[in-house]
């Protein structure tokens, strides 16, 4: 099986909020991981955040930071190609997406198309892209709506604890 992480998906892996465990379990059933390249400069983004905000400390974002930078050279990090922008540009009058939104449920189209078949699977905890992705038939974890929008863009509400 293969696996889209966007990047509220990818940062479950690093600290423990809702979804966390269910993440990690199809991380070792999928035969890789795919994202997009902005999922790095959004996941550091989140990380420094936490750790600026004091909800990661000092110890604790070091080795979130240094996990995930280990980590992301397993990670099929897929470019910003001009498919993608060609695509981006047909979602965002389609969906109500935000830019790196569009961009990651771009990727994970471009991706699917390029499997010759094999389903893509995708994670996604926001909501809005989470609907997204169900209208354009993607299969989803978790399987029922998020509740929100992205937790870890929520850092400062306490979602984020080191894993």
């Amino acid at each position: 099986m293969i696996c889209y992480f966007d990047t509220s998906a990818l940062v479950k892996l690093y600290v423990d909020e809702e979804g966390s465990e269910l993440v990690a379990d199809y991380m070792q059933k999928c035969t890789f991981i795919a994202t997009s390249k902005v999922a790095y400069a959004e996941a550091r983004a989140a990380f420094a955040r936490a750790g600026r905000e004091g909800i990661l400390d000092t110890q604790a974002y070091r080795d979130v930071v240094a996990n995930f930078n280990e980590d992301w050279k397993f990670y099929f990090a897929l470019e910003v190609s001009d498919s993608i922008l060609q695509r981006v540009n047909t979602l965002v009058d389609k969906y109500p997406l935000r830019g790196f939104d569009a961009l990651h449920l771009a990727s994970s189209i471009i991706l699917s198309r390029r499997l010759n078949g094999e389903k893509l699977l995708v994670a996604c905890w926001d909501a809005r892209l989470w609907d997204c992705y169900m209208q354009e038939g993607f299969s989803l974890i978790p399987g029922n709506r998020p509740a929100k929008y992205s937790s870890f863009s929520q850092c400062n509400n306490g979602y984020f604890a080191p894993r």
